[in-house]
């Protein structure tokens, strides 16, 4: 079960009596409840998840809003991140995309107040009709749509922020001399 931007809902109301049931050491017939509703329809049915549904909470964690996470909530889940390198490695991105987006992934990161949580992922770069990676001709699309937005999201409010997004798209243009 799978279930996007998980961190963007009330968890506790997302999953409601099944916060119980989604810890693995409940799993299963052992782990049934009586749900609320139960009474409603007058059986004594219980409810429990089987031991072979995963939850696969999917999150974005620089927006913050995964600090409303309990450590209850949290111990339920194993926490694995996806680099932007990995993610770029997953979407078969071509190496000269790649090289693009590990150059502006490392300007962003030299930028005080920003860190690796800020690296642009692969999906920036895939042709969203066909899954694929996009060709080297529409990275200039892909900047001025895509990317530019974001960074220019990142930088708002910074000292010299507009020096910043120009310096940052010399780098995602390979002008390593506007850029550094």
């Amino acid at each position: 079960f799978v279930i996007d931007e998980i961190n963007r809902g009330e968890i506790s109301k997302i999953f409601g009596e099944l916060f119980f049931s989604i810890d693995p050491t409940y799993r299963g017939e052992k782990g049934a409840v009586k749900t609320q509703y139960a009474n409603m329809q007058g059986d004594q049915k219980f409810f429990y998840i089987p031991e072979n549904v995963y939850v696969i909470g999917c999150m974005n964690d620089i927006d913050r809003s995964v600090e409303s996470f309990d450590f209850a909530m949290r111990r339920r889940f194993t926490w694995i991140e996806i680099t932007a390198k990995e993610s770029a490695v997953n979407m078969r991105l071509s190496p000269a995309i790649r090289a693009v987006m590990d150059r502006l992934n490392k300007a962003i990161e030299q930028i005080a107040g920003l860190s690796t949580a800020y690296h642009i992922g692969g999906a920036y770069f895939l042709d969203r009709r066909e899954g694929l990676c996009i060709t080297e001709e529409k990275l200039e699309w892909v900047w001025n749509y895509r990317i530019e937005p974001l960074v220019k999201e990142y930088l708002r409010g910074m000292p010299q922020a507009g020096e910043e997004l120009d310096r940052l798209r010399a780098v995602f243009e390979g002008d390593e001399d506007n850029g550094q």
